[in-house]
């Protein structure tokens, strides 16, 4: 597998190539996404929205919130999604006709560009030092690229920043990272040898920790990590999908907690804005969002099972709903709601729920209160 110093494509020449946004094609667009977004209006009214999550944190989806025309714009899966400073919703899929999608709160298109990335899995859009960059991590290109919006890549870690760790090639394909304030950040080798690995804000290789195993400080398909600055000293939560734990190291590695999810299998982390910014919303690979509270307990399952605690110990979690496949990805946006986006799940479109008021009646599928 070839390092990131192939070929570099902006989003400039990508969306010169593609025949639906080259000069004189505006018209055309506007025609095709306001009749999609008719279908979709449409679609949402002829269907009454399935009540999903426990208490404060009931939903009601919108299922056909980010469908567009496959054609034009395809998708295999769905793997991570954020906002930008712009208040756009940007999805990233492995598609590499158009790796990134970018859409309004409302579900209109905005745009579609970036080709490079065919293993295209974590995401996330990061501020630093005043500019906005997109860290996008391809698992079997090996590498984790920072770029600008605009697609012009800015840097990249790739297997020869973590060379001495891997005799065997092979066994590097990582799926997420996550960055501190100051450019360090922290790259989960999620798919390959479960390691977590530190770099400093040039790219060079610190320490690692976690590698595969069933000791409380190892992993286990670490599928993500996080900056937790819920309190008054960051940590890094990791996602150990294979154990259906969250554990928290120190930014050092040092393990610090764990919190046992079974039925899980939790995939990536996104926090709550405002008034709840102690919550986070955790994917679930196994088919529903979690919400956890201040405290790290499970509070809402949405697309399962109210959560049932016996002598402080969560039973394992099941999923019941009619929406979701795979979910692989969360984002909150101000007003609460969750956009989704998912692996394996028929090259679907993201999904929007919006926060419903509680009802005090129990629905028999057990997804209402």
């Amino acid at each position: 597998m070839k390092h990131s110093d192939s070929l570099l494509v902006s989003r400039r020449s990508v969306l010169a190539a593609a025949p639906l946004v080259v000069a004189g094609a505006g018209a055309a667009l506007h025609s095709h996404e306001a009749a999609a977004a008719a279908k979709r209006s449409s679609m949402a009214g002829r269907l009454e929205p399935e009540r999903l999550g426990q208490g404060e944190f009931q939903y009601r989806a919108d299922r056909y919130w980010g469908r567009l025309d496959r054609q034009r714009y395809p998708v295999a899966d769905c793997h991570g999604i954020a906002e930008d400073r712009g208040g756009r919703i940007v999805m990233l899929t492995n598609d590499t006709h158009n790796n990134l999608i970018a859409y309004a709160h409302s579900g209109e298109f905005r745009a579609a560009w970036e080709s490079r990335f065919p293993a295209a899995h974590g995401f996330d859009i990061v501020e630093h030092a005043g500019d906005e960059q997109f860290w996008i991590t391809d698992h079997d290109r090996q590498v984790v690229s920072v770029c600008t919006p605009d697609g012009r890549e800015l840097r990249s870690i790739g297997l020869a920043a973590v060379a001495q760790k891997y005799p065997d090639p092979t066994r590097y394909h990582p799926t997420n990272s996550a960055t501190l304030p100051d450019g360090q950040c922290y790259v989960s080798d999620g798919y390959g040898s479960s390691f977590v690995h530190h770099f400093d804000p040039e790219g060079r290789y610190i320490a690692s920790f976690g590698g595969e195993g069933d000791a409380p400080e190892q992993l286990r398909t670490p599928h993500a990590v996080w900056i937790d600055n819920r309190s008054s000293k960051p940590l890094l939560l990791v996602c150990d999908r294979g154990h259906e734990m969250l554990k928290w190291f120190s930014l050092e590695g040092e393990l610090l907690k764990i919190v046992p999810v079974p039925g899980s299998q939790p995939s990536n982390v996104a926090p709550f804005p405002g008034r709840l910014h102690d919550h986070l919303a955790v994917a679930c690979l196994s088919g529903m969002i979690m919400i956890l509270d201040g405290a790290d307990r499970v509070v809402s399952c949405v697309g399962g099972e109210p959560p049932k605690y016996v002598d402080g110990k969560l039973q394992p979690l099941s999923v019941y709903n009619y929406l979701f496949a795979h979910p692989h990805d969360v984002y909150v946006d101000a007003e609460g709601a969750l956009y989704v986006v998912q692996w394996s799940s028929n090259q679907t479109y993201p999904i929007k729920l919006e926060l419903a008021a509680p009802s005090k009646a129990r629905h028999s599928t057990g997804n209402t209160l």
